[in-house]
């Protein structure tokens, strides 16, 4: 485990670096875990303010495989966004005439 900095209210990371993080703690911009997984790219972690932890996106997964799956996950995004805004669109149409 790793120690890690995440932002208060968002939980999103801060920083690894211990002065830069114990400087925003001080302010009560941070919040301070030792419970960080070590081999986890940050972009993947996000503190949890209910339990008090850390949890990893795709936990159990590479990073490599992690960032597969979110390509994966934000392409059908954009897809479902298309395809609601075709709908809209084909309403209003339908609207008009």
């Amino acid at each position: 485990m790793a120690t890690y900095y995440f932002k208060v209210g968002t939980g999103e990371p801060f920083t690894d670096n211990a002065v830069a993080g114990d400087d925003a703690v001080a302010k009560g911009q941070a919040v301070k875990t030792t419970s960080a997984p070590a081999s986890v790219e940050s972009w993947r972690m996000k503190y949890n303010f209910t339990t008090n932890s850390v949890d990893v996106y795709e936990d159990g997964k590479t990073n490599a495989d992690a960032v597969i799956a979110k390509k994966a996950a934000l392409d059908a995004a954009v897809e479902a966004e298309k395809t609601a805004l075709k709908a809209a669109q084909v309403a209003l149409d339908a609207a008009d005439a």
